[in-house]
């Protein structure tokens, strides 16, 4: 069967960021999981066992909205897309996802170290608090029940000592928000070997807060938290 436009150019994006996630080191070997919603009912994502730095279109599974692939005769997706479905269900507004292992932001959930402080003001624009869920053990609906409060109000999250999952409005945007989490981690890294980081201010946070919208941002962030870490109150 021939495939639209539309999927072609859904194959190119995910595979192309699927090889830049294992070119930049955010992935070794066969980890990692991305997909993209390409309808109410269809979600194009990375098979099971693959090394997404070798990855090409053809390899790409497409699922049913509960993760059922439309050919079971072809690869399987991977057993944490179910993390994926999640996101779709809770979140109306985002059309793909990122799973990654970001060495750097991972080591911060291992340390048990936030990387919540407002330190960059292009972070609490873009997307203001990085949470961490709770440890679930990977590829089981415990991971679910771990991310679900996040999800439904947070674009990127730390999963505890396993890795980040990015959402955005398609795959680029979710990439870069991986991206985007990594430099934190890598730049609050260099600030605590320095001595520790110097939050913004309150009234600095609240300022930035204020011109999201310059930026054609929309997703909530929890402003409470950020306010609390910039006057040294979080936890």
């Amino acid at each position: 069967m021939s495939k639209s436009p539309e999927e072609l150019a859904a194959r190119q994006a995910l595979a192309e960021v699927s090889r830049l996630c294992y070119q930049r080191g955010y992935i070794t070997g066969t980890e990692g999981n991305f997909s993209i919603r390409l309808d109410k009912n269809r979600i194009l994502t990375t098979p099971r066992g693959v090394c997404k730095g070798r990855i090409n279109e053809a390899d790409l599974v497409i699922t049913d909205a509960d993760g059922t692939p439309a050919d079971p005769h072809v690869a399987l997706p991977s057993t944490e897309l179910k993390m994926h479905l999640a996101a779709y269900r809770l979140r109306d507004d985002i059309s793909a996802v990122v799973h990654a292992h970001p060495t750097v932001a991972v080591g911060f959930t291992v340390a048990g170290v936030s990387l919540s402080t407002p330190a960059l003001p292009e972070v609490v624009c873009t997307i203001g608090t990085i949470p961490v869920s709770p440890y679930a053990t990977p590829s089981t609906d415990e991971v679910v029940q771990s991310i679900e409060p996040y999800v439904k109000k947070c674009d990127a999250l730390m999963l505890d000592h396993h890795g980040a999952l990015c959402l955005g409005k398609d795959i680029w945007d979710a990439f870069y928000k991986l991206e985007t989490v990594e430099h934190q981690a890598q730049t609050l890294l260099v600030a605590h070997m320095l001595g520790g980081p110097k939050p913004l201010t309150k009234e600095q946070v609240a300022s930035l807060l204020n011109v999201r919208s310059v930026y054609g941002l929309t997703n909530e962030v929890d402003v409470d938290y950020l306010t609390a870490a910039a006057s040294g109150n979080s936890d």
